[in-house]
């Protein structure tokens, strides 16, 4: 298999945005490097691939005169782009890296199709029943198709920036998603030249708040499940105990550098969170109530809160783009009945069912995860949540890995080179575990996490990016009153998308932010509507 191929299977839902970083190097650090002694060019050369080239070289088109951009295009000679390809190869393989590699075993129709259902369905699916409960049974299932179709039209505009970039300004690469936002900008118009740089280091912040943040929600979801195990023995744990006895095999897991048994893992990973799931949902369906006795439409001070758990479900737009470049033939990827329509209408079927199902089956009393409503009379309780731990456990080294690859070249170009760089590596990891672990002690609450993360970080990634890009990359060329389609549809769309993800990330954060103060408080909220009861909930 591919080694990029690995890590798109292996990568779990809402966090595959991070195949889309870029590198941080700008024209002054390239010649800076360029400049050092001999015995540094290696691990500074080693950053100054194509890629970097294309993106530098763009960027003085504006900026710097000819003789400049000859000085930057020729100090690297083809003896220089050898010894970059030498220090390369032997350097461990890496997300950043492997998302420039060309294809060597490309993958069919069925292979992408099966990748893109591994990387959306995660941690965020078993939420979808608390989900529900805060938007109601008929605003919650209307509204997941929306934020499906909306989330579809931002993934093939995405993928057709990426393709007009690369057309228009001729590069050797297939850009990534901080990248294709950076040179749009730098491609669009003149007012939207000088955030090019801002747009590309907001997607890489966010997309490591997504991460860090997602393993905040899985160091909770791991201690919330020991919990529960502990208590059917009779055993009750504090939950900050839990937290802590969590971050023994957390940490260790964390310390891992080999992508390839961090991969190993994930796969291991991936094949227990389907069999929890179908568990979970076989157990929904046992002596289900009446569909009358649940809310249609939640209170309007929960909604926000189904935006944020829901966008946070469906956020793997970063996916798309290495997913097409893997395929033996890319124009599957977009058509009518391509991978990435009908893998939107499987995850969007998973998605809905599991909500529906879940908030049917435990009303008000849904957790945060359906494995905390998990009876230990049933059966296969024990081994469901065993498998979820442990497909949790696996997955939490990969994501933290992505946080890893984004921030450690930008800690090495600012205070490096380093006497001892190993060390500095894993003292990095150990503080950014640390983080995640107070955190997760901080807001010990998953629902509240999922739904904070997703109204801050999601929203941003997979509806208000996007629509951007496209408005930027449309407006940099002469493509007459039509060049947003019949009506300007295309305008209206990116209007509507960034008014949605606008509104949901003001209101999301506001809900998760007075969600969390009030749990501190040990208040709980309950809200009348005309036919029925809304109880907003802080325990997870």
């Amino acid at each position: 298999m591919l080694p990029s191929e690995e890590i798109i299977s292996s990568i779990n839902g809402n966090d595959v945005s991070t195949l889309m970083t870029s590198t941080d190097l700008n024209e002054a650090n390239l010649s800076k490097a360029i400049g050092k002694k001999s015995s540094e060019q290696p691990r500074l050369l080693m950053q100054a691939d194509e890629a970097t080239l294309s993106l530098l070289i763009v960027e003085n088109n504006g900026n710097s005169n000819d003789k400049n951009q000859s000085n930057l295009t020729d100090s690297l000679t083809d003896d220089k782009y050898k010894q970059i390809e030498s220090v390369k190869s032997e350097h461990t393989r890496s997300v950043l890296s492997l998302s420039y590699n060309q294809n060597i075993h490309p993958t069919s129709y069925l292979d992408t199709l099966i990748n893109m259902l591994k990387g959306n369905i995660g941690c965020g699916i078993l939420a979808m029943g608390d989900a529900f409960k805060n938007g109601g049974l008929l605003f919650a299932t209307i509204f997941t198709i929306v934020i499906s179709l909306i989330s579809a039209y931002n993934q093939h505009t995405l993928l057709g920036c990426s393709k007009t970039v690369k057309k228009k300004l001729k590069l050797q690469h297939n850009p990534k998603f901080a990248e294709t936002i950076e040179l749009s900008f730098q491609y669009g118009p003149q007012k939207f030249q000088s955030y090019s740089v801002f747009f590309r280091k907001s997607v890489n912040s966010f997309i490591v708040i997504s991460q860090l943040g997602l393993c905040c929600v899985y160091v909770i979801f791991i201690s919330k499940s020991l919990q529960q195990v502990m208590s059917w023995y009779n055993t009750h744990v504090d939950v900050h105990l839990s937290i802590l006895i969590t971050m023994v095999p957390v940490l260790i897991s964390s310390l891992i550098r080999n992508l390839k048994f961090i991969a190993r893992l994930s796969a291991l990973a991936n094949v227990c969170m389907f069999v929890g799931i179908f568990v979970i949902l076989y157990y929904c369906t046992i002596d289900l109530p009446p569909i009358t006795s649940r809310t249609p439409v939640a209170h309007w001070t929960t909604l926000p809160l189904f935006f944020g758990t829901s966008i946070f479900a469906f956020e793997g737009i970063s996916l798309v783009l290495p997913l097409q470049q893997e395929m033996k033939s890319p124009k599957q990827f977009t058509s009518t009945f391509g991978v990435l329509n009908v893998g939107t209408v499987i995850v969007t079927t998973l998605l809905l069912i599991t909500g529906f199902m879940g908030y049917l089956k435990f009303g008000e009393a849904v957790r945060g995860s359906l494995t905390l409503n998990l009876q230990e009379e049933f059966l296969l309780s024990k081994v469901v949540i065993s498998s979820m731990m442990l497909n949790i456990l696996c997955s939490y080294s990969l994501q933290f890995y992505v946080s890893i690859e984004v921030l450690w070249p930008i800690i090495e170009n600012k205070f490096g080179p380093f006497r001892s760089p190993l060390l500095w590596e894993i003292g990095l990891r150990v503080i950014l575990v640390l983080i995640t672990f107070i955190g997760a002690d901080v807001i010990p609450h998953l629902t509240m996490f999922i739904s904070l993360i997703g109204a801050v970080a999601c929203s941003f990634l997979a509806l208000i990016f996007p629509p951007l890009c496209h408005i930027a990359v449309v407006n940099a060329g002469d493509r007459g009153d039509n060049k947003y389609g019949l009506f300007k549809w295309q305008l209206v769309m990116d209007a509507l998308t960034l008014a949605f993800g606008t509104i949901g990330f003001f209101t999301g954060t506001y809900a998760s932010v007075y969600e969390i103060y009030g749990a501190f408080r040990g208040v709980t909220i309950v809200t009348n509507s005309s036919d029925s009861t809304t109880q907003a909930s802080f325990l997870s």
